[in-house]
């Protein structure tokens, strides 16, 4: 150690010491507290030092007598003066050194030390494609997650405890619904297609669900980001891989876990809805406006809403409260492991049950899992991995998005939640008006969907001679869901009892859905070393098959509302649908290793499948990294403070499969009608083209890093710059209207880049017994649509897909605030092609940006339309802090995304609910200085355009946690070898410009009809025996 890092430890040594963050258990009598008793009569004085391989000092080492809480830290010399008896031990601890116990045996002793440094970071070891590495040798760009951080967090989907926790891996909750697995979005690195961007899960390497499996029976959790961590997958990794590798027992010890949690869940922000007497006056200006005021709500109707006078005419109600609601969370999870020397187990039971925060949704999930292996005469390996789970999720028959869209669009606060007679409300005393559709009453009726799912996979190998090993598995996967829905035959009623809409008929829903899956693979690997290089190769076979079946049938007009079987409906309909495809794969890897220096590693994997025509059905996708471990040069040991500098870099391609079952084949479409002679007969005819030249989707991708570690592993350091391009993207392009077909073919026509950077940066330390740590983590991706292949005019509602924009671009009019001079509405008036109709004061301002030629034209119309927004992310972050003192333990993590767009489409309907935002409309009268649209031209102010476009930019408080862990010595006598209460609260706190809504919201949800996401407060208990 050099006389540099030697000062800065003084130094920071000294800002401690003048902050009050040193301490001494054995300054003063206080301090001791009761510790004191644990020195005898024959305490003795035990005075020494602490130092490293190199003779410095160590600033800030522990030194405490085993068994008590007597203790201290090293002074600014590194040396120690501490009380204890003969016979007792002395344990001395440093963060990134190991741990030394030594024994007091006489008086007077003098202990001196030297710690080791810790070989934990520098022999850490990651999971990657079919094995582990050191992660000093890795080559390419894969991050992992710390389980043990994020495991009592109650969710009811494990995605969603990954969100901001690694750089590159941008997670997405969109939603807090129970069940609700596609609410959660993972995205590596960008987004590379326009279809399935989803990344490949594998969990103990089956392909399957992050979302199946309980976050207390995963041991770690890798993802990998580049091609050629990923390559060997081929056309399954095109979007990157999550690897989840699930635990086992331990060899000789035996332990028994329980953890639990109980919370309670609301909504971390809903729309704030104006009250009955201000909608009745906006309402009024607007038929005003519209030049219709048959419907308006007279002077002494809004005064009985104001009084409450005749609340079941005239009412106030707020129906975010009548549908929303705090509800309660909870989770176990018991497990037991084991093993000894050639066996090993582990088996899992666990409970996770969540009312959702909207009335008539819940999630009520049961799940096990059982690994177990054992070796048999010192060279064949059994093994066995066996799960399941059943789930049963509930939610509004209609669904939550449409209960949202009912309380936005179709009711109003004027009508009573209930009438005083206890039915429900769907009219108010306006005679004028119509029946709203009861969001509240929409929640009561309900379907459950029962899932159930098994995953089983067992594996033999064995090692013949020394380095060798032959592993074959195979794993087999059902899944199976089954919906039953009914909607009862319920008639709307006014106040008095009389009917006001409703068909009368009762209606049922009976859906069926399973899908198979398995796969075998054959696996050879075989290493050695000669004078320090070191080789490891593997060679790979795998086949795979997947097969779906579904079946929804519908019924109507039963004679009972509890009659839930089809056969009981006078009429009846069905469809369904089935798929299957194969995978055929040959793989293998080389890697090569000159004294943890010189790194490189080489993959190659040749895939067949049945997704692609026979032409084009095999692919090969090749990668290359190489790694130089700057610190293991002799020219780098003077540099002291550097544990670890290595630079690395990539080139890989990987192919993408998910593009539908048979996208090359023709369809026929039934139920067309001919004439044939004097008769019309029914028959078929194609409904869409086949192009049986269609191939791989194909992404290559460019990585160099980074990885660095400074002042003995305290700090670590991970940066990348990538480039990821994908070509032959499928598309369907344009075809001739004479065709006569309206499903065009797909056609490899399309190319989209991402490109970006990403960093990491951790910190851990301890002084005596306060250990703490930091860490930040910040990515940057520009997603880009290279080339359409001429394809124009993609334009869906509010998004394009343009060249040179990123993919789903918001597309819209650029606003220019509102009119407010009359001059400027007639000019506007006369060359404006927009819609809606005539232009008055208070009408948002488009701009005039193009026109035909390309260049302003003097008239506003959909040549005006241009990009006006991304709904990707400039850059997402993360950062974490933690703190532990003695039994204690704090930490937080903070999440966040900076530089993305959201819609907010706040204009109200013509009956629907209004946010109080609209209190600030324009009125000539009223309001002419307000900041919003005038009412009474929707056709024309709800077009899409950057009016309503929002910075969606936030930091969240995602997880807060308070522990505490017993002593042991208190807790040994109850047998027990851990305990532990925490308080936990997840998204408490959001730091965002979006009022109303939550800003993680989905990039299409623009009137805000997606389910919310949830604020929890929990309190939780770990037991180990």
């Amino acid at each position: 150690m050099n006389k540099q890092h030697v000062l800065q430890r003084r130094i920071i040594f000294g800002l401690l010491f003048l902050g009050g963050v040193t301490f001494s258990y054995a300054s003063t009598e206080k301090d001791l507290g009761s510790s004191t008793s644990a020195i005898t009569q024959q305490a003795v004085t035990v005075k020494g030092s602490v130092k490293d391989a190199a003779g410095e000092a160590i600033i800030g080492a522990s030194v405490v007598v085993e068994g008590t809480t007597n203790g201290l830290i090293t002074d600014v010399d590194g040396h120690f003066s501490i009380q204890a008896s003969v016979g007792q031990n002395l344990v001395i601890s440093y963060i990134g050194y190991e741990t030394q116990v030594v024994k007091i045996v006489r008086a007077n002793q003098q202990i001196n030390i030297v710690l080791k440094e810790s070989s934990e970071l520098i022999d850490e070891v990651v999971v990657v494609a079919y094995g582990t590495q050191k992660k000093a040798n890795l080559t390419g760009a894969v991050s992992s997650v710390k389980v043990n951080d994020i495991k009592d967090i109650p969710v009811s989907n494990t995605s969603s405890l990954l969100q901001g926790r690694m750089s590159g891996v941008t997670v997405s909750s969109f939603s807090a619904q129970p069940g609700a697995e596609g609410d959660v979005e993972i995205r590596i690195r960008g987004i590379n297609t326009f279809g399935d961007s989803n990344p490949m899960v594998l969990i103990d390497g089956v392909e399957g669900s992050l979302n199946s499996v309980s976050p207390n029976d995963i041991e770690n959790i890798s993802v990998l980001k580049d091609a050629a961590s990923a390559s060997i997958y081929g056309v399954r990794a095109a979007n990157g891989v999550v690897l989840v590798t699930t635990k086992r027992g331990n060899a000789d010890k035996k332990t028994l876990s329980y953890s639990g949690s109980y919370g309670v869940q609301k909504a971390t922000v809903l729309p704030t809805y104006i009250n009955s007497w201000d909608w009745a006056t906006l309402y009024n200006e607007q038929n005003e406006a519209m030049g219709d005021v048959t419907s308006n709500y007279t002077p002494e109707m809004i005064q009985q809403m104001k009084d409450g006078s005749r609340p079941d005419l005239f009412a106030n109600t707020r129906w975010s409260d009548k549908i929303f609601r705090s509800a309660p969370i909870q989770t176990h999870h018991l497990s037991m492991s084991g093993g000894n020397a050639t066996s090993h187990y582990m088996g899992s039971v666990g409970y996770v049950g969540q009312d959702g925060i909207m009335e008539g949704t819940s999630t009520d999930r049961f799940n096990f899992r059982l690994n177990a292996d054992s070796k048999f005469i010192d060279i064949i390996t059994l093994g066995l991995n066996v799960s399941g789970n059943h789930e049963e999720v509930e939610e509004p028959t209609i669904g939550t998005y449409y209960v949202f869209e009912q309380m936005k669009w179709h009711s109003r606060p004027s009508v009573p939640y209930k009438y005083s007679n206890g039915e429900w409300g769907f009219v108010d005393g306006n005679d004028k008006m119509q029946a709203i559709k009861n969001p509240a009453y929409a929640t009561t009726i309900t379907s459950k969907k029962k899932y159930s799912r098994f995953d089983g996979k067992a594996f033999l190998e064995i090692e013949p001679i020394k380095n060798l090993s032959i592993k074959t598995s195979f794993a087999y996967q059902y899944n199976q869901w089954n919906s039953i829905g009914a909607e009862p035959a319920y008639i709307p009623q006014d106040s008095y009892g009389n009917p006001v809409g409703g068909s009368g008929k009762n209606y049922l829903t009976d859906a069926y859905y399973s899908e198979t899956q398995w796969i075998n693979e054959n696996i050879i690997t075989y290493h050695f070393d000669v004078n320090g290089h070191a080789f490891n190769f593997l060679l790979g076979q795998s086949n795979q098959y997947n097969n779906f079946r579904s079946t929804t049938a519908t019924g109507e007009d039963l004679p009972s509302d509890n009659i839930t079987v089809l056969n009981g409906a006078l009429s009846t309909s069905a469809k369904g649908d089935a798929a299957e495809a194969a995978l055929r794969s040959f793989f293998g890897r080389v890697n090569y290793n000159y004294k943890d220096r010189y790194l490189a590693e080489f993959n190659l994997r040749r895939d067949e499948s049945s997704r692609i025509p026979k032409k084009n059905r095999t692919g090969y996708f090749p990668s290359v990294s190489v790694g130089w471990n700057i610190a293991q040069e002799a020219f780098m040991e003077k540099y002291s403070f550097i544990s670890q500098l290595k630079l690395r870099g990539s080139w890989g391609e990987l192919g993408n499969q998910e593009i539908g079952y048979y996208p090359f084949a023709q369809y026929i479409g039934l139920g067309n009608n001919y004439v044939w002679g004097d008769n019309k007969v029914s028959g078929v005819a194609i409904s869409s083209l086949a192009n049986p030249d269609i191939k791989w989707e194909t992404t290559a991708t460019t990585d160099i890093g980074i990885d660095a570690a400074f002042l003995n592993n305290k700090i670590t350091l991970t940066a990348d710059y990538f480039y990821k391009k994908t070509s032959d993207i499928l598309l369907q392009l344009p075809i001739p209207g004479i065709v006569g077909i309206s499903t065009e073919p797909y056609v490899n026509a399309a190319s989209v880049k991402n490109e970006g950077w990403e960093f990491a940066l951790g910190y851990n330390d301890q002084w005596g017994d306060w250990k703490f740590g930091a860490n930040v983590n910040f990515s940057k991706v520009k997603n880009e649509i290279l080339d359409l292949h001429g394809k124009d005019s993609w334009i869906t509602d509010w998004s394009i897909n343009l060249e040179g924009h990123p993919i789903n671009s918001y597309y819209g009019y650029v606003a220019d605030g509102l009119y407010r001079t009359q001059a400027e509405v007639d000019e506007a008036n006369e060359k404006n092609s927009v819609g809606g109709g005539a232009l008055k004061l208070g009408d948002i301002r488009y701009k005039d940006v193009s026109g035909p030629e390309g260049k302003p034209d003097g008239v506003v119309d959909t040549y005006d339309r241009t990009v006006i927004g991304n709904p990707f992310p400039d850059f997402t972050y993360g950062f974490g802090l933690n703190a532990a003192y003695k039994g204690f333990d704090l930490s937080a993590f903070f999440q966040g995304v900076a530089g993305v767009d959201r819609i907010v489409m706040d204009y109200p309907t013509v009956s629907g609910n209004v946010t109080t935002a609209f209190l600030d409309r324009y009125s000539e009268s009223a309001n002419p200085n307000g900041n919003f649209p005038r009412l009474g031209n929707g056709d024309y102010n709800s077009q899409p355009s950057s009016f309503w476009l929002k910075d969606a930019s936030y930091l969240r408080l995602k997880n807060i946690e308070l522990g505490y862990s017993f002593k042991q010595e208190w807790i040994r006598k109850a047998k027990l070898e851990r305990l532990r209460i925490y308080v936990s609260a997840q998204n408490i706190l959001t730091i965002t410009g979006i009022d109303d809504y939550d800003p993680e919201k989905y990039g299409t949800d623009t009137r805000g009809h997606a389910y919310p996401n949830a604020k929890t407060f929990s309190v939780g208990l770990n037991i180990t025996l």
